[in-house]
């Protein structure tokens, strides 16, 4: 294996600057840096980067490890950095700029200085305004008893500052030291501004600025990135041909999306068998644009690693299952859908029909039978609570067992089109519950008044359905009477041999088929007392007649000291 790593090392070693870049981001991102600095010729491959993949390379090694790639980095790679990093909706943010700014000349002074030169002029003057204090030495007044009036610091002995942010003043001396050595008519063009314009008109000319680099570089204000959001429907989908754009094949594409796409997927196993370079470039640019129009609409952070990864997972998840929409499944349909459908539209006819699972099953929450007991989803048994409030969030989720690991399972996209069958069968059980829900005509208040308030479920927040549906089955054991009013704890003795896995479904099939059939029947009420009593099989399973579970903590039944 470290055979095959080092041969691919050296082939990539071999190729030019232009053709590594959209390589070096499958690399993790240490990796990543340490084979640019290895290259001599590392300033041009990193300018080789477009600027999406410059800025998620600094965001994944950090702000205060990122200092290699400041020194590489071109003005127009900075300025997208400090355009996402600046700026939060139109205001600006002077102490994270001041740390950038300090940040840049630790790592290179050269980058700092031209930077500076080549920023809008507005932009310097609304961040000096909010990190300096500025007067005017008056001409007719001695020098030195003009001193004890005035800021403390200057370069010229005319323009006297002090700043706002006393920690970063050795830096701001030697910035405006560095201005004022290198050009003296712009250093008194920009002290005059700060001193003589207003703060509102200079921050607001420099937003227009920021906002133009930001079309530019693909990443729309908030209006427009909730168009992503709205439905759309197959028959609304329109074949287009692809061809390079304004963008065109010159500039780097954004390759960070396309590396964090999963491989075994129709949309990774068909990007992976495009031959056209320029259709493929095209789509790199449009899973970007994609990822960003999900960070502003989401409102993401776009300065967390994982905010990033975050958007072009759910990006590349709503896209793919777009596409299994579009090609039921089918490869070569998928190839030709690829170079003929905007990603845009696959992501949002995937959207449409999973916000169309999630209305239906918001209905049952907000109107239907859950929404009849006090504590809502907290009735629904605690996987099953889980599965819930992954789907009603901002971004519908299914819970999903982790790779590996059979016990443990974490919120993942709806990303197939078996994903989306899935969550409409949980839909459909949890739909059907409403009838064993009205057949156990449960009492809140009678319930909660009788619980025993030492045991596993002491209040209406731990009653759970599968809790009152067993606890009825007990009941019907000892009293031939199904309800889910608690159980004398003194009677778990007698209980506990009768309530053995095998007998204990039994009674609860039973007692289903007497239930009004509807629809799909009753097998997904079954399927959800199935899961609970599997969980309850595993937890007696060290137990017996002789050895009984203490009944507190068995979080089964709902037992009460009368």
């Amino acid at each position: 294996m470290a055979e095959v790593l080092d041969l691919e090392e050296k082939r990539l070693e071999k190729l030019a600057p232009r053709e590594l870049a959209g390589h070096l981001m499958m690399l993790p991102v240490k990796k990543r840096l340490d084979f640019i600095l290895r290259r001599a010729d590392a300033k041009s491959v990193v300018a080789a980067l477009g600027v999406h993949d410059f800025y998620f390379s600094v965001q994944e090694i950090g702000p205060d490890d990122s200092l290699p790639f400041l020194a590489l980095a071109d003005v127009e790679q900075l300025n997208h950095l400090f355009d996402l990093e600046w700026w939060e909706k139109d205001g600006l943010q002077a102490s994270n700029a001041i740390a950038w700014l300090g940040r840049l000349e630790r790592a290179s002074e050269h980058n700092l200085l031209a930077w500076l030169y080549t920023a809008d002029f507005e932009l310097l003057v609304a961040l000096f305004k909010k990190w300096i204090r500025v007067a005017v030495a008056e001409e007719d007044v001695d020098p030195m008893e003009a001193r004890d009036q005035l800021p403390p610091n200057t370069v010229d002995d005319v323009y006297f500052w002090e700043t706002l942010y006393p920690q970063y003043e050795e830096l701001l001396t030697r910035v405006l030291n560095l201005l004022f050595d290198v050009n003296q008519g712009f250093y008194r063009e920009l002290m005059n501004h700060v001193i003589w314009r207003g703060d509102s008109v200079m921050e607001e000319e420099a937003y227009h600025f920021h906002r133009a680099r930001l079309e530019d570089d693909s990443i729309p204000d908030f209006y427009e990135a909730l168009e992503i959001y709205r439905s759309i429907s197959p028959g609304e989908i329109v074949a287009v041909e692809k061809t390079p754009d304004s963008t065109g094949e010159d500039a780097s594409a954004p390759s960070f999306a396309l590396a964090l796409v999963p491989e075994g997927e129709i949309l990774g196993k068909t990007l992976a068998a495009i031959e056209d370079p320029a259709l493929l470039h095209m789509l790199q640019f449009e899973l970007a644009s994609l990822a960003n129009k999900v960070v502003v609409a989401d409102r993401l952070s776009p300065g967390s690693p994982a905010a990033l990864r975050d958007a072009v997972a759910k990006a590349a998840a709503y896209v793919n299952l777009g596409l299994e929409l579009v090609a039921s499944g089918d490869g070569e349909t998928a190839t030709r859908a690829l170079g003929s459908v905007y990603l845009e539209h696959l992501f949002r006819l995937a959207h449409a029909r999973i916000a169309r699972v999630r209305t239906r099953f918001d209905r049952i929450v907000r109107s239907g039978w859950l929404s009849q007991w006090p504590e809502g989803i907290k009735c629904l048994d605690r996987e099953w609570m889980e599965q819930a409030e992954l789907l009603l969030a901002k971004t519908p989720m299914l819970l999903r067992r982790r790779p590996g690991n059979a016990s443990a399972s974490e919120g993942d996209y709806i990303r197939t089109r078996e994903d989306l069958k899935r969550a409409g069968r949980f839909v459909r059980t949890i739909e059907r519950l409403s009838v064993p829900y009205a057949a156990l005509r449960p009492q809140p208040g009678t319930i909660e008044k009788d619980l025993l308030p030492d045991s596993q479920i002491p209040g209406l927040a731990d009653v759970t359905l599968g809790a009152m549906i067993l606890t009825a089955a007990g009941q019907f054991l000892l009293n031939r009477e199904w309800t889910p009013q608690p159980i004398p704890i003194s009677r778990w003795p007698v209980l506990f041999p009768l309530v053995q896995p095998a007998a204990l479904r039994k009674i609860i099939v039973d007692w289903v088929r007497t239930l009004p059939v509807e629809g799909s029947g009753n097998s997904p009420v079954m399927d959800y007392v199935d899961s609970i009593l599997n969980v309850y099989a595993e937890e007696i399973r060290a137990f017996s007649e002789t050895n009984l579970p203490e009944p507190r903590v068995a979080g089964f039944f709902l037992f009460t000291n009368r």
